[in-house]
């Protein structure tokens, strides 16, 4: 499960930085004395720090330095370092071995052990990787980030060793070509519910780096994937998309666009039907002077992860995973670094928030894993992120891996693979598996999805539907129905419990209660509203308010649709309201008229507290005398024990 190739590169440039400055400590005092060994190697030199770079010919020189003295230390490090440029990995290994046996406890070498221990990790020789990690920690070098390094990846090894002994049982199928048509395609990402997927495809000789759509046919097959919009690709490349669950807002990252404010920026565009609207940056409450890219946004888009390379502290820069969160004014907040235990020392990249808003996936390149970068998942407990878990072999190997995408339902992961290919270094194609029951989420999502129009005239509506936790009375989510369609989705979570609360200017607000704390089965739901405009006359049944039995006691769970109501009536401040209680039939008339009344009272002294004026307010108690239904069973019975809202 590879990443994208800057990470190969970047992997590579690291080793190659670590490695070269130790061969060049030897020049000033050369291990051989063979004159002719000598005379070679500073040949080789030249040709290497040439404008032409002449690598083939500085092989050779360095071929024949050792024939010349075989136990020439520098020789092979230098070689070695040229093998490992052009990701020759057995030969860069065999050349580092030799220059190891000849210096085995050379804290000038100790750059030389590392690599040479990454190296074995590449070729799951794990045991023997361990024992350059640790050679490395033992010469007590001075550098103390490459002896950091050393301790974190001797970790790795260990781990590894055990990991390849218990695999993961999953079996990854590689998707249609009806995705797979393109040289190189990765970052994978669904709706809630799987019908359409976003990926982008790499630039070569023979396409653009662009943003493909696929969509799912009444077959359930994934149609042939084209260009997401004319509005969003452009001549230059677009890449690692993300969307919301709805599929209605679309972040992604795209370099030297006009107005930038660093080399590679985020971008979000937004879908009004079946248009998408020009890109717009986030600017530099998001984007910074450094790489920004790789964005996962919260199922309801109002919350992105994304990778910087931005520095954190003073003196370190390296890549970590940071977060940004959306007002209700549509602002973005200040981008901070999500910290421990995500982030490390090293490099955390490629995030994925997966829709229940409850685990975050990355890869890492430190924290213990299969070598190179892994990828691992978290879970948020309040604030708190628990410590990383990696996922595991074979979904992580000893390549470099990343961007994986789990679907809202949790049954289904996604994932990009890098291919060796002769035409361009490497080529990249979009699998796809089911989740073991060990990695499935422990709280399971579903959706609802549904249409808001209003009730006289059915035209569609642009409506604000938001998920409120009941037990900590915040918005768990916030979505807009489309202004065309009037269409909306959500995504629901296991263990909750929501109201589920859908308004738009102009018109008396909808409610629902929806219990998902003991749901076995979760089975998406689809759920119209019709909003009633905010006229005299109009009327609504506030159907989450709550008390306790035979009693005018709110229940707590009554708060959250009380205070909507507070909101309501301070940003509509001219309107006059009757609140009326009312019961069913069971017991006597008095008795459920007294009930009613005092039920009445208390939503309007509660209200008063709310800062809302005692002149705007009636309340009175109708007990059993307007019933909605039939008082012939108890569904109807609860149905008819309500308090109503009516606009005077």
């Amino acid at each position: 499960m590879n990443t994208t190739r800057w990470i190969i590169k970047f992997a590579l440039g690291l080793a190659l930085l670590i490695f070269l400055p130790v061969s060049e400590t030897y020049a000033q005092q050369l291990s051989t004395k063979s004159k002719k060994a000598i005379r070679y190697y500073q040949q080789a030199d030249l040709y290497l720090s040439s404008a032409y770079r002449r690598f083939e010919e500085a092989k050779e020189l360095l071929y024949s330095a050792i024939q010349e003295d075989p136990e020439f230390v520098e020789a092979y490090l230098k070689l070695a370092s040229i093998h490992k440029l052009f990701n020759d990995s057995e030969k860069a290994r065999k050349a580092l071995q030799k220059a190891a046996d000849l210096k085995p406890s050379d804290p000038a070498l100790a750059g030389a052990y590392l690599l040479l221990a990454d190296l074995y990790m590449e070729n799951s020789s794990f045991d023997k990787a361990a024992v350059y990690y640790e050679k490395v920690i033992q010469v007590q070098v001075k550098d103390q980030t490459m002896l950091m390094k050393a301790e974190s990846r001797l970790k790795s090894a260990k781990f590894a060793a055990q990991a390849i002994q218990n695999p993961v049982p999953v079996k990854p199928k590689k998707m249609e070509a009806s995705i797979n048509n393109f040289h190189a395609q990765g970052y994978p990402i669904l709706t809630a519910d799987n019908q359409t997927m976003l990926f982008y495809v790499l630039r070569t000789p023979d396409s653009k780096g662009d943003i493909m759509i696929s969509q799912k046919n009444t077959s359930g097959q994934w149609e042939h994937a084209v260009s997401l919009s004319e509005a969003i690709n452009s001549d230059a490349d677009e890449g690692a998309p993300t969307m919301s669950a709805d599929g209605r807002s679309v972040v992604f990252a795209a370099c030297q666009r006009p107005g930038s404010v660093g080399g590679c920026d985020l971008y979000i565009s937004y879908r009004e039907g079946d248009e998408w609207t020009a890109p717009e940056n986030l600017g530099n409450q998001v984007n910074s002077s450094a790489w920004d890219s790789e964005p996962s946004i919260s199922a309801d888009g109002r919350t992105l992860y994304f990778s910087s390379d931005r520095p954190v502290a003073k003196g370190r820069r390296d890549r970590n995973i940071w977060m940004s969160q959306k007002d209700a004014q549509g602002a973005w907040s200040k981008a901070v670094a999500l910290g421990a235990p995500i982030n490390t020392p090293g490099d955390e990249v490629s995030p994925f928030i997966h829709a229940n808003n409850q685990t975050l996936y990355f890869a890492s390149n430190f924290h213990p894993g299969m070598g190179g970068y892994d990828v691992f998942y978290s879970r948020k407990k309040d604030t708190t992120w628990s410590t990383p878990v990696n996922l595991g072999y074979p979904l992580n190997t000893t390549d470099n891996d990343g961007t994986i995408f789990i679907t809202t339902d949790g049954a289904t992961g996604y994932y990009s693979v890098f291919e060796r290919n002769a035409r361009y270094n490497s080529a990249s194609f979009i699998y796809e598996f089911e989740m073991p029951e060990t990695l499935k989420e422990e709280n399971r999502s579903t959706y609802s999805k549904g249409i808001v129009t209003d009730k006289i005239s059915s035209k569609p509506l642009k409506a604000t539907i938001e998920l409120i936790d009941l037990q900590s009375a915040q918005v768990s989510q916030s979505v807009q129905s489309d202004k065309v369609s009037g269409s909306y989705l959500l995504v629901l979570t296991q263990g909750q419990q929501y109201v589920l609360r859908v308004s738009a200017e102009g018109y008396l607000f909808e409610s629902r209660m929806l219990d998902f704390r003991s749901v076995e089965k979760l089975d998406p739901l689809s759920l119209n509203f019709q909003l009633t405009p905010a006229k005299s006359g109009a009327s609504i049944v506030l159907n989450n308010i709550f008390f306790q039995s035979n009693s005018a006691e709110l229940q707590k769970e009554s708060f959250v649709e009380l205070d909507k109501i507070a909101d309501f009536l301070s940003m509509n401040p001219t309107l006059r309201i009757e609140l009326s209680g009312h019961t069913d039939d069971i017991g006597s008339d008095a008795e459920n008229l007294l009930l009613s009344g005092k039920r009445a009272t208390t939503v309007y002294d509660y209200l008063l507290k709310k800062g809302i004026k005692a002149e705007r307010l009636k309340h009175t108690g109708l007990g059993e005398r307007k019933p909605k239904y039939p008082n012939n069973n108890e569904a109807n019975r609860a149905l008819n024990r309500r308090i109503e809202f009516k606009i005077l």
